[in-house]
């Protein structure tokens, strides 16, 4: 046993490989014991917004699309506000299989993803394979990671935790490892901006304390700084499909999250009570309610640094880790003081609580390093990856458990009707000028003309194509059944129409004939352009990796 044990440790390959069998094995327990699936908060939110990019697949070569099924067949363009890229392989599974099969295999595949991208990232870091399958493990399988996808059906945050480590690893190139690998926390970056915006936000926030606490790397070596730079001025292109449009609809109108935001930081802090309960979650759940949390696995864990002795760079790392977490986990309580700068210009993160998720990772790296100094025997190591193994699963099948008893009992209906906001949650994407989803459903289908004299005939919807025919003597404006934004194009008699918005929020065209009018969302120029520089900035990312890799560069190390 010793000999088979010594063998594995001996070989990096090896250890890998029964790391991967482990995070595969956990992986798909981890859907199997949260079978059936019962929608979280935002899920059919989520689900709706696959849906919408499997339908686009179809239609759009540069994915330009709305949700024209949403609030009645007004349409909703949640892909203008909510990246859809690091979706878009699984809406290519779901119109080969099915929606249902797409979203359970995307969390299938992207959790096996959060594990390989955190070992290697930890194990570039560290230069410890075993700290590195710990961390990965503890991270993957973080109980606030589970309350994301599960409890909460956050898929935006829950897909971000995947490239969280990625961002990590390309801090530590940039301060202290071969800064000519600027390009790693590019991909980080950019991977997130694709995923989650508030995630974006507050690992910016994070990056910049750690570039704080290491700045004397950039005074030894004022290079970094420049590939530093390099590497938020590349991010800037190759995110440019979401984020010039996004840009572009912003100065194009007013939405309802500007005006009446979703939710306030004061009311989402955390008592006393529930930052404590928090850090046992996963194994303890007083009252059996939803309390997010780090959970009890990564609080034990941290605990192990009472038995790490003597001083290094990377124990000191990995302290700075620890107290990073606590500090965010502190954040999100009453106590700290979100009302003074520069944390009062953080409204956007509507829950501060969300820092658990950046709390999880650091907690669990420093975990994985504190077990790996503690344990120096091949047969302990083995031991403890053994129980930590039987402990997640223990504390998956906890947690399962009580995501069934609690979420399949609450009778979230799939169908999307005026009484569960069509699952458009906040409906924060709605331009200020519509009245209420009331008015719409109240509205309903008709097209209203300012002349009496005008009649519309046929009136027809055809996936994301409006059609009528319409019959009038002069100059006429019709508001149409659709949610204005901009890039909508009309056409009578294949000629191209004006476009604009109504008082009310809506479509409206001007039109000077009778004849046939078809309205469908095409996308602007932009739109378009920003595709194609994403795609050219991808490729040149990737020409200059495969040159650097050909090249064989001897790296650099501080």
């Amino acid at each position: 046993m010793d000999t088979i044990l010594n063998r594995i440790a001996s070989s990096r390959k090896a250890q890998f490989w029964l790391f991967f069998t482990l995070l595969g094995l956990l992986s798909v327990t981890m859907v199997y014991l949260y079978s059936p699936f019962c929608p979280g908060h935002d899920s059919y939110f989520h689900f709706r917004r696959l849906e919408a990019l499997m339908d686009g697949l179809k239609v759009s070569p540069f994915l330009i699309y709305t949700d024209y099924s949403a609030i009645e067949g007004y349409g909703y363009f949640t892909k203008g506000f909510y990246p859809d890229f690091v979706l878009i392989p699984f809406a290519f599974i779901g119109n080969l299989t099915n929606l249902d099969f797409a979203y359970q295999f995307m969390l299938f595949t992207m959790t096996v993803f959060c594990g390989i991208f955190t070992y290697l990232s930890v194990n570039r870091i560290y230069k410890n394979t075993y700290a590195a399958a710990i961390s990965a493990l503890l991270y993957t399988f973080a109980i606030y990671r589970l309350l994301d996808i599960y409890h909460r059906g956050a898929l935006g945050e829950a897909l971000s935790f995947t490239f969280i480590p990625i961002v990590f690893w390309g801090i530590y190139e940039i301060v202290k490892g071969d800064y000519r690998k600027w390009y790693i926390i590019t991909i980080g970056f950019s991977l997130l901006i694709f995923t989650h915006a508030i995630a974006t936000l507050l690992m910016f926030v994070t990056t910049v304390i750690f570039l704080l606490i290491y700045y004397k790397s950039f005074v030894r070596e004022p290079k970094r700084i420049l590939y530093l730079i390099l590497a938020g001025v590349f991010t800037i292109p190759i995110v440019s499909c979401f984020l010039f449009p996004m840009i572009e609809q912003l100065l194009s109108n007013t939405f309802y999250y500007q005006t009446n935001p979703l939710m306030k930081i004061k009311d989402n802090l955390l008592g006393t009570y529930s930052i404590f309960w928090g850090l046992f979650s996963g194994i303890v759940y007083p009252e059996r309610k939803f309390i997010p949390g780090t959970g009890l696995l990564l609080t034990c864990a941290i605990v192990l640094r009472l038995f790490v002795y003597g001083k290094s760079i990377r124990l000191r790392s990995a302290d700075i880790c620890v107290l990073i977490g606590l500090i965010y986990i502190f954040a999100s309580s009453y106590l700290f003081p979100w009302q003074l700068f520069p944390f009062n210009k953080l409204f956007i993160i509507q829950i501060p609580w969300r820092l658990y998720e950046f709390s999880s990772f650091l907690f669990a790296v420093a975990s994985g390093y504190y077990l790996s100094l503690i344990l120096q025997s091949n047969t302990r190591r083995f031991m403890a990856g053994g129980v930590l193994v039987i402990c997640t699963i223990v504390m998956m099948s906890n947690d399962a458990k009580m995501y069934h008893d609690v979420r399949c009992s609450l009778g979230i209906v799939r169908e999307s009707t005026f009484e569960n906001n069509y699952h458009l949650i906040g409906l924060e994407y709605l331009p200020v000028k519509v009245p209420s989803i009331e008015y719409l459903a109240e509205r309903g289908d008709d097209i209203i003309s300012m002349q009496p004299g005008t009649s519309i005939t046929d009136f027809g919807r055809n996936k994301e194509v409006v059609s009528f025919g319409v019959n009038t003597n002069e100059n006429e404006i019709l508001e149409l059944p659709l949610i204005y934004y901009k890039g909508y194009t009309a056409k009578l008699n294949n000629n191209s129409l004006v476009v604009s918005e109504s008082n009310n929020g809506l479509v409206q065209v001007s039109i000077n004939e009778s004849g046939y009018v078809e309205v469908y969302y095409e996308g602007t120029i932009l739109q378009k352009i920003s595709w194609l520089i994403t795609l050219f900035s991808i490729l040149s990312l990737c020409a200059y990796i495969f040159m650097l890799k050909r090249n064989k560069v001897n790296p650099i190390e501080k």
